[in-house]
């Protein structure tokens, strides 16, 4: 009631609890800023549990406001009450049971206590359990008007913060965090990277404005002359016109190049990237990992140093202290990642061939994607092609994945919430698994006109990568998983339209049509898991011969 009839608040509704809070994820991911997931008690909290780890584990602001019933009734078999109290455990930053509303409850407390559960937030989930004792709803004239509050007794006896908070709708209590780091950081920084012959700058899972990005990247790295290798999270990957900006870095370590492209110092900006070949690459060089979020970064356990800071004001902080004049860079260093990217180009625009693969979809979907669209990359073989096929020459994109827990669940209701915290219209490249773990949110895929790209290999692709599949007694049921299952009927039921393209040129068409129409579509590509196992072995082995050659010359192109 109260968030419905505030001026300054606007409100979003879904039948699914679970799909709320990824709404909620996606939005703060995108706005830097937590959005209030509202729900009532019972076991419509559990259903927000999976949200919380991802947006725990990428420090994402998150505000869970979750109704209860009073405390008395907790352990007495009384009907929809649990144990909501710390219910989220270690995954949120703060818990805080607010008593029942009561007269003998000072106002200042509560507008404090609200403060700092939206000052904690900024840095990942926190807990509000809000207590309620019948009767739940107010009479009309039990609800005072701001005005009325004003003149109240109740205004007087709370003191001059009390009165201040109502003239000023300002916050009670104001948090001011520093985010500059000091000279003698960033100057040792800066010499640390200028000393370096080798050195390669990794842009792993970063949020903010993807110019803003793509500026200050392309200013630091001109500044060290050297190269920058981009993750798909990067905010970095798609619009890739910088020449010393690396893609699908996952291939190009995948034969020769890893052993001869060393650095001696790699410098990661963000989170962990998808290729765990990179994150296991050069493990002997010198790693500096600088990133915002409270948390090790370290899956590999190398050490090295640790810089908590925001990614994108460091770098502009060090933009502003290097010079190409002072790089130490080896020139035939950087002349070998330049030759290798010209390498990837062709790459990508002769050896895809004319299959409707899973690698040329993803290929397809970023280069023709078209407006004022934000792309959300769902986990397990979505991302990991994306980060390998998405076009060079496409536009730039702002980009989503839930990648702090890697969970296929949620991933549309998360595109949705990104995109309204980003003023965009949606757009998914998703697996069909994915896809049936968030059906009930393509209604909100039809509210936003959104374009979901489902390939659908009938089960769980990314497991055909694995040693598992070798035990062919037990794959196919238990961890192929098929499923037999297609989307059209689900596109109707939620009233989008459909089309299920059986060729590249189809698919063309097809993107270009949803792009242009601004309605909510479903395009579905069927594949098949062993030609997709084949197929990834193909091209990275096609890459990986276009790199022995580049290293058999000596580095040139």
């Amino acid at each position: 009631m109260a968030v419905s009839r505030h001026p300054s608040a606007t409100m979003f509704m879904h039948v699914d609890e679970r799909a709320t809070a990824f709404m909620a994820l996606g939005y703060g991911r995108a706005t830097g800023k937590a959005a209030g997931w509202i729900t009532t008690s019972g076991t419509a909290l559990a259903n927000g549990y999976p949200a919380v780890i991802e947006a725990s584990m990428e420090a994402v602001p998150m505000l869970l406001l979750t109704a209860d019933r009073p405390p008395e009734l907790r352990d007495t078999d009384a009907n929809q009450t649990i144990r909501q109290d710390h219910l989220f455990g270690t995954y949120v930053r703060w818990f805080v049971d607010l008593p029942t509303p009561s007269e003998e409850i000072s106002a200042t407390w509560l507008l404090s206590t609200i403060d700092e559960a939206v000052h904690r937030s900024t840095n990942g989930p926190v807990h509000l359990n809000c207590m309620y004792r019948k009767p739940l709803v107010p009479a009309a004239d039990d609800v005072p008007t701001r005005s009325a509050w004003w003149e109240s007794e109740r205004s007087r006896s709370e003191g001059g913060g009390w009165t201040r908070w109502l003239a000023t709708g300002q916050p009670f209590t104001k948090h001011i965090a520093a985010q500059t780091q000091s000279d003698v950081i960033v100057a040792d920084l800066a010499a640390r990277i200028q000393s370096a012959e080798r050195p390669v700058f990794v842009f792993g899972r970063l949020r903010g404005n993807t110019i803003e990005l793509k500026e200050a990247a392309a200013q630091l790295i001109d500044g060290c002359a050297t190269v920058g290798l981009v993750d798909i999270g990067s905010q970095l990957r798609t619009g890739l016109t910088d020449q010393s900006l690396i893609p699908a870095v996952d291939a190009v370590l995948y034969g020769a190049g890893r052993d001869v492209l060393t650095p001696d110092l790699i410098v990661q900006f963000g989170a962990t990237p998808v290729s765990m070949r990179q994150v296991t690459w050069a493990p002997d060089s010198e790693r500096i990992v600088v990133d915002g979020r409270p948390r090790r970064i370290d899956p590999a356990s190398r050490g090295g140093t640790r810089v908590h800071a925001d990614p994108l004001a460091l770098m502009k902080l060090l933009s502003a202290r290097v010079k190409p004049a002072d790089s130490r860079v080896d020139p035939s260093w950087k002349k070998r990642w330049l030759a290798i990217r010209e390498a990837i180009v062709a790459w990508m625009a002769s050896d895809l061939g004319d299959s409707l693969s899973e690698q040329h979809v993803a290929r397809l979907f970023s280069q023709n994607a078209t407006g004022q669209i934000s792309v959300t990359v769902a986990s397990s073989n979505p991302a990991r092609h994306a980060d390998l096929f998405f076009a060079m020459d496409g536009p730039l994109l702002p980009v989503s994945l839930n990648r702090g827990a890697s969970g296929i669940d949620g991933t549309l209701a998360t595109a949705c919430g990104f995109a309204d915290g980003s003023a965009t219209r949606p757009c998914i490249l998703i697996g069909d698994l994915a896809l049936q773990h968030d059906l009930t949110s393509l209604a909100l895929c039809a509210q936003r006109g959104a374009v979901v790209v489902v390939v659908n290999n009938d089960g769980g692709g990314i497991f055909s990568y694995l040693p598992i599949r070798e035990h062919t007694d037990v794959f196919e049921p238990w961890f192929g998983t098929p499923h037999g299952q297609g989307f059209e009927r689900a596109a109707a039921h939620f009233g989008l339209d459909y089309a299920q393209p059986r060729s590249v040129e189809e698919l063309e068409s097809q993107l270009g049509k949803a792009f242009s129409e601004g309605k909510g579509y479903v395009i579905e590509i069927t594949t098949d898991r062993q030609d997709n196992l084949e197929e990834q072995r193909r091209l990275l082995r096609a890459l990986g011969d276009r790199i022995d050659a580049i290293i058999e010359d000596g580095g040139s192109a």
